[in-house]
């Protein structure tokens, strides 16, 4: 996967879509957005089916590579895994890849929480870790090496993977010391794509 172009397109959500190939569909967050057959809101929810490897029309890849759904303030979205895992976030952001995919699957997903105060953040990468079931142990240090942080540098945790049927999902912290604030992401791709 062309992770490079993979994270323009997704850019290409917040500035004006330049990047060729992407199907972006952006919400102000109150208008809402419809939902391809792999989501559909559930008590105020976004909930994705992931268990299976879906196609892309499945995830709103049409007539592209990729797919965003994005909106201003984040939103309740839940991911539902192969093996019962699940994961609930507030999110700003979903995005779907098929970009060098031999047969047009989609071979990446990535999301991404809105920005918040250190506390929230630590919280939410401790919260998505223990969802998945992953090993919390960096939790306590990525959030002494940011509340030390002074410079324009920003704190990133090590990645935290975890494998879920085909899908390989990473989750990361990020905190950025001037502007105050995180958030985390997580993202990975089915195998064999």
């Amino acid at each position: 996967m062309n992770r490079r172009r993979f994270l323009a397109c997704a850019i290409g959500a917040v500035l004006p879509p330049l990047a060729a190939g992407c199907d972006v569909t952006v919400s102000g967050g109150e208008d809402g957005f419809e939902l391809p057959a792999a989501a559909e809101a559930v008590d105020g929810v976004e909930v994705w089916d992931l268990r299976e490897r879906p196609t892309a029309a499945e995830v709103g890849i049409a007539g592209g590579d990729t797919a965003v759904f994005e909106t201003r303030p984040s939103r309740p979205l839940e991911l539902l895994l192969h093996g019962g895992a699940r994961l609930r976030l507030p999110v700003r952001y979903i995005a779907f890849s098929a970009i060098g995919s031999a047969d047009g699957s989609p071979v990446g997903v990535d999301l991404k929480t809105g920005t918040m105060p250190l506390e929230g953040t630590v919280d939410a990468y401790r919260s998505a870790l223990e969802q998945l079931g992953l090993p919390t142990g960096g939790v306590e240090e990525f959030r002494v090496a940011a509340a030390e942080a002074t410079g324009p540098e920003r704190v990133e945790s090590e990645r935290v993977p975890g494998r879920f049927g085909e899908l390989d999902l990473g989750v990361v912290a990020r905190y950025g010391p001037r502007a105050q604030s995180g958030v985390v992401a997580v993202g990975g791709g089915w195998l064999g794509g």
